[in-house]
């Protein structure tokens, strides 16, 4: 989902990127407009899914920005954070269908139950435009889910993808559902004839690679962070390592095999 975050405090904006990036379930691409004509001038040609926004701001404030947001596209989301408990501000908010106002200090709950709101109410989301068409390459034809997999080894994969875009490990995994490493490390070896970090990496780049090419106006860094990678350093090792090139090489010389 392309989030932009609209607020003038710096500290703040990052504080609630860092929120939907560490603590949310939802892969976000974010992006910063430090007011309402900033945001404007910036990304009104611009595909953004949701606003998170701040009221008082220079230049132009929240609601204004709000209304030349609506105008043009009544698909855009929002979500208002503000230090001011104000009626008519909510009762002007409400026209545009906000989806929350909340107040500061932002309680991070009721953030990320705002932000699941509205990913969930857009009318295609990425969970949606995943598994589309990748390369004939060797690497993907890897058979993920069979239906020998014993049970543990289904809900390992399961979690997996469900949770790819989260720091998690095998001991997370093991550690919330009670399972044991040792036997759940030969278990995915005897099946697959690979690792646990072979299958979330198989996991990530796959949904990376999608990304990559069906999602051309998005970096390769936000890429790395809406598939669990949270730095770019990391997902340029792990597309050496398993596909031999680099992320930017791939999306050149893939994008003419799935024409």
């Amino acid at each position: 989902m392309k989030v932009l975050i609209v607020e003038d405090e710096k500290n703040i904006a990052l504080g609630i990127a860092d929120i939907l990036r560490s603590r949310g379930t939802i892969p976000v691409s974010i992006r910063f407009a430090s007011d309402g004509q900033d945001a404007w001038d910036s990304y009104r040609d611009s595909h953004i899914d949701l606003i998170i926004t701040d009221i008082r701001m220079q230049q132009m404030n929240g609601l204004d920005m709000m209304e030349l947001f609506y105008k043009q596209n009544k698909n855009i989301q929002f979500i208002v954070i503000s230090g001011y408990d104000n009626f008519s501000y909510a009762q002007r908010a409400i026209r545009y269908d906000v989806i929350e106002y909340l107040l500061k200090p932002v309680d991070t709950s009721m953030l990320l139950s705002a932000v699941q709101k509205a990913y969930d109410k857009l009318p295609e989301n990425y969970q949606k435009k995943m598994n589309r068409k990748l390369p004939d390459i060797p690497y993907f034809q890897f058979k993920l889910i069979d239906d020998s997999y014993p049970g543990s080894l289904k809900k390992l994969i399961e979690y997996l993808q469900q949770n790819y875009m989260l720091d998690i490990s095998l001991q997370s995994f093991c550690l919330e559902y009670m399972k044991s490493t040792n036997y759940l490390s030969t278990i995915i070896k005897k099946y697959t004839g690979q690792n646990f970090s072979f299958l979330i990496d198989f996991i990530r780049l796959s949904k990376a690679s999608e990304l990559l090419l069906y999602e051309p106006d998005l970096s390769i860094s936000e890429i790395s962070y809406l598939v669990g990678y949270n730095n770019e350093r990391r997902l340029y090792q792990a597309f050496q390592k398993r596909l031999g090139c680099t992320p930017g090489n791939f999306r050149q010389s893939a994008a003419a095999d799935i024409k």
